[in-house]
């Protein structure tokens, strides 16, 4: 991992790329140089240099509540556990990452109560602050992801490993 390698805190804020995308998800749409089944060469060369596996889903879900479960899970100290887990399980296998039932999986699966967390995502206790997040980071000129915030500079984007190791060396040596 690269934040192990380079020493580096890693703090994950939501950004929902279709916000009004319905609770049910939709068709991923086809990206350039995706075939029906498989991602471009560049996000597979970048997987691999991470340790993921990743397949071309068919299936858009809506993040919301995989993003009001990643501040609990912040709370619980678990975001990265949560994260990579959400991942794979959408990137390797096109898990629905909104489903209840998938979530709970990957809940229990990181550490955590499910028993705890599953009223609390349906009171919708962090819902607000994660549309707060949201509307923070367009307005700090997020367009997509991913995006990193790095030394000052937002780097958004399709970007290499190489590319994303260098920018953080460089702004921890300056």
């Amino acid at each position: 991992m690269l934040s192990s390698e380079l020493s580096i805190d890693v703090d994950r804020r939501p950004y929902l790329l279709r916000p009004e995308r319905p609770a049910e998800g939709e068709p991923r749409r086809l990206f350039d140089g995706e075939t029906e089944t498989e991602l471009n060469a560049g996000m597979q060369e970048r997987a691999k240099g991470v340790g993921l596996e990743m397949h071309r889903p068919q299936w858009s879900p809506n993040t919301k509540r995989a993003h009001e479960i990643t501040a609990y899970a912040k709370e619980k100290g678990k975001d990265g556990e949560f994260h990579h887990l959400a991942a794979a399980a959408y990137w390797e296998s096109g898990a629905d990452i909104n489903d209840l039932d998938v979530l709970q999986e990957i809940v229990t699966a990181s550490g955590m109560d499910w028993v705890d967390l599953a009223p609390r995502i349906e009171a919708g206790e962090f819902r607000d602050a994660v549309m707060q997040d949201h509307e923070a980071a367009k307005e700090a000129g997020v367009g997509g992801t991913p995006t990193y915030l790095i030394g000052g500079e937002l780097l958004g984007g399709d970007i290499s490993i190489d590319d994303l190791r260098a920018t953080i060396k460089s702004a921890s040596a300056g």
